[in-house]
């Protein structure tokens, strides 16, 4: 039986005006087919809810925060568990913010997210980063966490304050930190006392000295649930093999709760449909040194061009992309619509 192809644009929101009016956009023929002829439906709260809809494990997810889940998942506590760590932990009701480093810059009159403002840090930097962040704020019941993911793990006081994922506003002008909740005030000076923390942090200078872009800040979120309702738990129809492919903080502890398959994220569809697997969830990485255009310029080569006509032969039942607040259901029959015009996929992403 053949099987069904999900792609998830990780860090993919619909571009700006801005990009719209770039004129140098290369056009993609196979993404404009998906985007013109596949049904679409509306992620209200973005990917990552309907990703723990299907594969998050049921009702035993809702009214958890994704940031929960992932230290349940990675650091193996919840707030009923005592730390496994030998370093001081967060009282039972603490509360978790997934901790993005990210580089942001200032303008003439604003403040601005890099468009490769999501940083990576390898598990010994982020190591190093915590052990200093937590002697630094010892006396102020905030703990941070190495995860070996993007994102670190806060915690602390239970404070009713969270932030939209940064991903949302790559190459944006931005405010301080959009939070909100009651507890938001405090939240934001912990955001801006770090600023000023790692400011001239030695993580810093060795990133300057290889040409990094600088960490500038902990972006916080992740403390609200993904999930409200028990109506919005869909797990996935009985499927003998789902496997995950690549890389996302939430998506990954999710996935560990249903002790589900994964693999790093291979080249290319071809070297994927080797596997028998019968669904294959792909996380694909838009946001980096390369732009999210190059991104999805790839994306087209060595993914989408080769699932459309793995369609048509029958060796894909079904494509799936997931991109910011859209999913698009493509099955064969539905390439027949060939009267449906193609506009440029910058614009019909928007």
């Amino acid at each position: 039986m053949a099987g069904e192809l999900i792609l998830i644009l990780r860090d993919f929101f619909a571009p700006g005006e801005e990009s719209l009016a770039d004129t140098a956009v290369p056009r993609l023929p196979a993404l404009e087919t998906l985007l013109a002829t596949a049904r679409r439906d509306i992620l209200a709260r973005g990917w990552r809810a309907e990703f723990a809809a299907r594969f998050g494990g049921g009702l035993s997810l809702v009214g958890l925060p994704p940031a929960e889940a992932v230290a349940n998942a990675l650091l193996g506590r919840s707030r009923s568990s005592p730390s496994p760590s030998p370093s001081p932990s967060p009282s039972p009701s603490a509360r978790y913010w997934l901790a993005t480093p990210v580089y942001y810059f200032a303008g003439l009159d604003s403040v601005q997210l890099h468009p490769a403002g999501l940083l990576e840090m390898p598990l010994e930097a982020q190591a190093a980063l915590a052990s200093d962040f937590n002697a630094v704020f010892a006396d102020d019941h905030w703990r941070l966490h190495a995860t070996g993911r993007r994102e670190l793990l806060l915690a602390g006081p239970a404070l009713e304050a969270d932030g939209d994922d940064p991903a949302r506003f790559l190459g944006s002008k931005l405010g301080r930190q959009q939070m909100r909740g009651a507890g938001a005030p405090e939240l934001r000076r912990l955001a801006v006392e770090i600023e000023m923390w790692l400011h001239e942090h030695a993580i810093n200078r060795q990133r300057q000295s290889s040409g990094e872009l600088l960490v500038s800040g902990l972006w916080l979120w992740g403390s609200e649930p993904l999930l409200r309702t028990a109506s919005e738990a869909r797990p996935e129809r009985a499927l003998a093999d789902v496997r995950l492919y690549g890389r996302d903080t939430v998506a990954e502890a999710l996935w560990r709760r249903r002790a589900g398959t994964s693999a790093p994220l291979p080249e290319r569809l071809a070297m994927m449909l080797e596997s028998t697997a019968d669904a294959h969830v792909v996380l694909y990485p838009t946001a980096g040194l390369e732009g999210a255009t190059r991104a999805l310029e790839r994306l087209e080569e060595d993914w989408l061009a080769p699932a459309l006509a793995a369609l048509r032969t029958g060796a894909l039942a079904a494509v799936q992309l997931l991109a910011g607040t859209h999913a698009y259901h493509l099955r064969r029959l539905n390439l027949a619509r060939f009267w449906r015009a193609r506009s440029p996929w910058q614009e019909a992403l928007a």
